[in-house]
């Protein structure tokens, strides 16, 4: 049987290099898009190291959600036509699809529940960064790749043969609780390791880190992580085990007023919908 001891650093790293492509090029667009001196030709070569992801990305681009009466041909047009940002946004879907190309049935989280999820969180972590004065790429990408380490976590489960009992028939009800007494460690420090070692923003990792427990953490990104994981759960597009808070306190710790929240959660929700269906 696998212990807790079995689990090390190396092992999460050597599973997260062997993850899709698209949230790595994530993290890496990110860098790009905040770059004033980025150009397009600069996007489509980042682009264009993964060819299965600039075909699904045109395809994308070209879908109802867009309604667009001339096509997209190529991948140069299509970062010109729909702009960096859009451009991230999409790669960030496709990076969600990528992720759950398997469910995680260590956690009973199915592939269409991890991306409404990721892809909730990602769109209302733009939408009230930018209200926060935060960047909304980095915001986007943290709420994207928030649950990572529970793809990696279920994957060193399947490599060693771990034989313990999955979170719903393990009787607790905190899952980050039933990710340290297996594992020795939890998804949202698993997440951390993997994304610092991807050379991602300090403020996006410590964001994951922290936010599940944010007490006294000073950083509007971690309380805003929380906040928009409790908005997802919300409005149905939770996780099992994990209760996030959206009260008075965390809003003000965010730096979001209640105005900007309520536009904020509406502006999101159509995001979401047109990235959603974008998935082609």
């Amino acid at each position: 049987m696998t212990t807790a001891g079995t689990y090390t650093e190396v092992l999460f790293l050597d599973l997260a290099q062997q993850l899709p492509a698209a949230p790595r090029l994530l993290a890496e667009l990110g860098r790009l898009v905040r770059d004033p001196g980025t150009d397009a030709t600069d996007v489509v070569a980042l682009l264009r190291r993964d060819a299965a992801l600039v075909s699904r990305l045109l395809r994308m681009a070209n879908s109802a959600a867009y309604g667009r009466a001339v096509p997209i041909a190529s991948i140069e047009d299509a970062v010109v036509a729909i702009g960096f940002g859009e451009v991230h946004r999409l790669v960030g879907a496709l990076a969600a699809v990528q992720l759950t190309d398997h469910p995680l049935a260590l956690y009973g989280i199915s592939g269409a529940g991890y991306r409404a999820n990721a892809l909730f969180t990602a769109t209302l972590m733009e939408e009230l960064g930018g209200r926060a004065g935060l960047d909304r790429q980095a915001c986007y990408t943290t709420g994207l790749l928030r649950s990572i380490g529970k793809v990696v976590l279920d994957r060193a489960a399947q490599r060693e043969a771990a034989s313990f009992p999955s979170f719903s028939a393990s009787g607790s009800s905190h899952v980050a609780e039933w990710e340290r007494r297996h594992w020795g460690t939890d998804g949202w420090s698993v997440a951390a390791h993997v994304l610092q070692h991807w050379q991602l923003p300090a403020e996006v990792v410590g964001a994951i880190e922290h936010h599940d427990d944010p007490t006294g953490r000073e950083e509007p990104a971690v309380h805003l992580l929380q906040l928009a994981a409790a908005v997802a759960a919300r409005n149905g597009y939770g996780l099992p085990g994990e209760h996030p808070r959206a009260d008075a306190a965390t809003l003000a710790a965010a730096r979001i007023s209640e105005l900007h929240f309520a536009s904020g959660v509406q502006r999101a929700e159509e995001t979401f919908k047109r990235l959603r269906a974008s998935i082609v």
